[in-house]
């Protein structure tokens, strides 16, 4: 790839960040615009971006994205004029256009990748153009008014200008009619204008040049410390220059700043004796601008995010130690000091965690930003209609947490449509509008995220899973007919239960739901799902905020310590042994305010001792020596409607801890998540909720009557 001899490595890594900003702003706009074709503003957003791609592009010397950029730009620049409608045909092409430009800039990561060939997609736009009927002129100037209008603002800086002494011009350069190149040429007399001094306006515009919407002179309003013969000698050396008329400017027409044309600003006008104060202040608060954002390497925050989960195990060390001696040496200094010094150093932890765990904050959107293009392209091809509606795109998440939901996303996204939305002829059957919906929403909840999937399509049909569970063998027909319809419609989580009769590249292609329930799961999050036939289906997933620290309930089985996640925990009840019921010889349950909850002993699950640890404290107590029934601590866990109690030894405390992997040590154990260390050295196992939970709701499809 041949690019302009002069860029630096810098130089390519500011383009590759700009453009890849552009690109995605690109991607969700033109979808937006072919829904909202009349959208001036949004024209405007998408028209300068662009522009924008086109002129860095050409900086650096990227031949072929420039070309892309500026056939796309000039039929956007037609669309701006409603001179083309905004149709299927015209986004198809500007997207098309849009993932050629995605290809060229991968190029520029990738040395081994192949060159795109865009003749293909410039063939495409140029025939939206031409299917318009624009008859699109590149060389005819479509304003006959020549004269140069001032914006209130550059008026008030021609007021500024004349008062710092410089003198304001108004420059006519003619070019050579004969010449091809009158957008080039007025392009460089306004670019030699700006090192003259300030451009207050121009006509044709930086805007109509760009568009090539030109003749072959331009009038330029120039703010200067220069002489008329300075300028008259540098004009000189413009290429196929025929004329140059220099002189004050002195005439304005009135001009409502909404109308404004837009010139090319300078960000600094060139300095002069009469405001080197102006310009020195000027160049200051550029470069202070400048170094208020830096990019920083993922792995970096993560390192660092790391560090600080070691600091706060030792924080709470040092308060553990910190109490211990003052228990005993509560008069001494030096243990006087300790304290004070370890309180200092736990806010200090605290507010670093918080800084840090900021930083490693992003917008949602990141994620949702990408669905409108795939929904659009997904629904075309199954000619279905649709309107995708999103919501909280700012709400923000941790980075690692927006890492594992996109595929989740994606998925539920796919069903949603394939198997949700109805086709329009159905849609307009059922007495419904022939565009079905999708929304996809994010708000902050209790310390957690909460996404939702919802459609207004056909729904789940309870009945359709059951069948399909039976005919796969996974359950028995009279198993499946004792169902409620909440445990009927959670069959739809269980492996190989899709009911797609035929798999497509969309959808039902034998990876279920069980598989994004999975991973929902193993970033401590749940899912619940709520549908009506021929109303639609809500899906909603709940996820911590950080993958990093947990807020997690500590309790103790047998001596082994372990952290339940706060977001699954509903509460901690005791229970005598004669609360509990028995069915089926060891299965037990407890009631809970009228709800029959499955019983699961921690320590059985885990493979513990039965037999019970005299070194241990504990909560129980025999009723051989206290005459009572023995009672039990239980921690009651939900997911959904679901409720789970799981029976402890004791519990401990609540506390906010650092998520450890134990992958690479003892690869995975089923019901444990992870791990931690407490401040005094204890490991803690994370318990893996969602799996526990399956054990007991499998273990116990508890008989109505029982009780």
């Amino acid at each position: 790839m041949e690019l302009a001899p002069d860029i630096t490595a810098e130089d390519l890594q500011v383009f590759l960040q700009e453009a890849e900003e552009h690109l995605q702003l690109l991607d969700e706009d033109i979808v937006r615009l072919e829904r909202e074709g009349d959208n001036q503003e949004l024209l405007q957003e998408i028209f300068r971006s662009a522009h924008t791609l086109k002129g860095s592009s050409a900086m650096l010397g990227h031949q072929r994205m420039t070309a892309l950029a500026h056939v796309m730009e000039t039929l956007l620049d037609l669309v701006r004029k409603g001179a083309v409608e905004v149709t299927t045909q015209v986004a198809d092409a500007l997207l098309h256009a849009l993932d050629a430009l995605t290809l060229l800039k991968e190029e520029l990561l990738d040395e081994n990748a192949p060159e795109t060939d865009v003749t293909a997609v410039v063939d495409e736009l140029e025939r939206a153009i031409v299917i318009a009927g624009s008859g699109h002129e590149s060389g005819a100037s479509e304003n006959p008014d020549t004269e140069v209008v001032l914006t209130e603002e550059k008026m008030a800086r021609l007021a500024f200008n004349q008062e710092s002494g410089r003198s304001v011009f108004e420059v006519l350069v003619s070019f050579d009619p004969s010449g091809d190149w009158s957008a080039v040429r007025c392009f460089q007399a306004l670019e030699m204008s700006a090192d003259f001094g300030e451009v207050l306006g121009a006509k044709p515009t930086h805007d109509d040049i760009a568009a090539e919407r030109v003749g072959h002179e331009i009038r330029i309003v120039l703010a200067t410390a220069h002489s008329e013969d300075d300028l008259r000698t540098g004009y000189q050396g413009l290429d196929d220059l025929e004329t140059v008329e220099i002189g004050p400017f002195t005439s304005q027409k009135a001009l409502h700043p909404a109308v404004a044309p837009a010139p090319l600003d300078r960000s600094e006008a060139a300095p002069t004796e009469a405001a080197p104060a102006v310009v020195g202040a000027a160049r200051q608060a550029g470069r202070a601008n400048q170094s208020q954002t830096v990019r920083i390497d993922v792995e970096r925050l993560d390192h660092m995010m790391n560090m600080i989960g070691e600091l706060i195990i030792d924080r709470t060390r040092i308060v553990q130690i910190s109490k211990g001696l003052d228990s005993q040496y509560a008069d001494d200094e030096l243990v006087q000091s300790l304290n004070k010094t370890s309180e200092h150093i736990g806010r200090v932890v605290d507010e670093l965690q918080q800084s840090t765990m900021q930083v490693r904050m992003q917008p949602i959107g990141t994620v949702f930003n990408g669905f409108p293009r795939m929904l659009r392209d997904l629904a075309q091809k199954v000619n279905k209609k649709i309107k995708f509606i999103v919501d909280g795109q700012d709400t923000e998440i941790d980075r690692t947490v927006i890492d594992r939901i996109r595929d989740p996303l994606v998925h539920l996204l796919r069903n949603s449509l394939d198997h949700g939305i109805e086709t329009p002829e159905e849609r307009v059957a059922l007495g419904k509008p022939e565009e079905g919906n999708i929304w996809l929403s994010a708000y902050h909840e209790q310390g957690h995220i909460v996404i939702q999937v919802r459609d207004d399509g056909r729904g789940i049909d309870r009945e359709k899973i059951k069948s399909s569970v039976v005919s796969k063998g996974l359950m028995s027909a009279e198993a499946a007919s004792r169902l409620n319809d909440a445990e009927a419609l959670d069959l739809i989580f269980l492996p190989g239960s899709s009911t797609a009769e035929k798999t497509t590249d969309i959808s039902g292609r034998g990876v279920g739901m069980d598989i994004v329930k999975s991973n929902i799961s193993a970033i401590h999050g749940f899912m619940t799902v709520d549908t009506e036939m021929g109303k639609g289906t809500t899906l909603t997933l709940s996820l911590p905020l950080t993958l990093a620290t947990l807020q997690a309930m500590l309790v103790s089985v047998k001596g082994t310590f372990y952290a339940v996640p706060l977001v699954y925990v509903l509460e901690a009840v005791m229970r005598k042994k004669s609360e509990i019921s028995t069915f089926d010889g060891d299965k037990e349950i407890i009631r809970l305010r009228g709800d029959v909850v499955p019983l699961l002993r921690l320590g059985s699950v885990m493979g513990l001792d039965p037999e019970d640890s005299d070194d241990q404290p504990r909560t129980r107590m025999k009723a051989a020596e206290t005459g009572e029934d023995e009672q039990i601590w239980v921690v009651i866990v939900r997911f959904g409607d679901k409720l789970v109690g799981l029976a402890v030894d004791q519990l401990t405390e609540l506390q906010e801890i650092v998520v450890k992997s134990l992958g690479g040590y003892i690869g995975d154990v089923k019901g444990i998540a992870g791990a931690s260390v407490l401040g005094d050295g204890r490991i803690v196992l994370i318990l893996d909720i969602m799996t526990l939970m399956n054990v007991a709701l499998q273990r116990s499809q508890t008989p109505a009557a029982v009780g």
